[in-house]
């Protein structure tokens, strides 16, 4: 393979084309961090920031207010870059892998002194592999702080419950289980009304009324589908439990026929790691038929319905 000395030119940089799905676990360790930062054509976290910057400020500002500064904001997406090998000897000389790319996670969050950005990796693209980051000098191409993913864990730390919004349908969970408490992952552009974030805080304040406390062992092999609408929306959320955490995805609980019940369900209980199914909320849009059938064909899984105002915790042994 060619050797490179460590400055790579955009225009190579542009080959880099971002994929929907994790690549195959490649040989170098780590990915040109420059590119990660700035040097990738725009898909970067400086472009990054460029778009995104005012709209994390909006809705990090707006969730701040809506849970009285009790919930977390934080908007990502994801950048590819060569994989890089640094060759021993007195000249640093590094080979780039342009076959072994690695997937980095760039993120945008909001802190009380203004919007923030970081970014990791996962060593050789290994999904479970150790995570990475490297602070590097972006030549004033990034107009905002660039701190260590750490950093941002550390300003979580404190929120019951964070929203990931992602802009890129390449992500990896295990990232949120290891970075944040109480998580949920949205897609961008699935909550089009700002106030919808006031009626998912409400919502999932009371959710979380719940549990005695989510880090308990009777808690492990138990999921949770739930059901609620803001507005003229209706949206459906499935949460595992993750470390002591309660990790989950909400969605757009988009049912239009009747012959798109079956499919709906099964999609959301693939998702699912516990053997005891919690199905929670008000109104479940007509699907309780639907989750009949599921658990009569299922037997291995036990099913419990409740509804927000139930008192009962779910850490009771069932």
């Amino acid at each position: 393979m060619k050797v490179y000395t460590l400055k790579i030119s955009a225009l190579l940089l542009a080959s880099v084309v971002a994929g929907n799905s994790f690549a195959q676990v490649g040989h170098y360790l780590y990915p040109y961090s420059e590119g990660v930062v700035y040097d990738n054509n725009g898909h970067d976290l400086a472009g990054f920031a460029k778009s995104n910057k005012k709209e994390t400020a909006y809705k990090g500002g707006k969730i701040d207010e809506f849970s009285g500064g009790t919930w977390g904001y934080l908007q990502v997406t994801n950048a590819r870059a060569p994989s890089i090998n640094v060759l021993p000897g007195k000249e640093k000389k590094v080979i780039y892998s342009y076959t072994d790319r690695i997937d980095a996670t760039v993120a945008l969050f909001n802190t009380k002194d203004g919007i923030k950005g970081t970014w990791w990796a996962r060593q050789c693209n290994n999904p479970q592999g150790p995570m990475f980051y490297k602070k590097v000098d972006d030549e004033g191409n990034l107009d905002i702080p660039n701190v260590r993913y750490g950093d941002f864990t550390r300003e979580m730390e404190t929120k019951k419950f964070t929203i990931v919004e992602y802009n890129d349908s390449v992500y990896n969970q295990r990232d949120y289980d290891q970075l944040l408490k109480n998580y949920i992952l949205i897609e961008n552009g699935v909550v089009k009304d700002v106030n919808d974030y006031k009626a998912i805080i409400e919502f999932y304040n009371n959710f979380l009324s719940k549990f005695t406390y989510v880090d308990d062992p009777l808690l492990e092999n138990k999921s949770f589908v739930t059901f609620f609408t803001a507005g003229n929306t209706k949206y459906a959320g499935y949460f595992n439990i993750v470390h002591g955490k309660l990790g989950g995805h909400v969605q757009l609980a988009d049912i239009q026929f009747e012959q798109d019940k079956d499919p709906f369900v099964a999609y959301i209980m693939k998702k699912l790691t516990g053997k005891v199914i919690f199905v929670y909320g008000d109104d479940i849009f007509g699907l309780e038929k639907t989750f009949l059938k599921y658990k009569h064909d299922h037997h291995e899984l036990t099913f419990f319905r409740r509804k927000t105002d139930a008192t009962e915790k779910f850490n009771k042994e069932n």
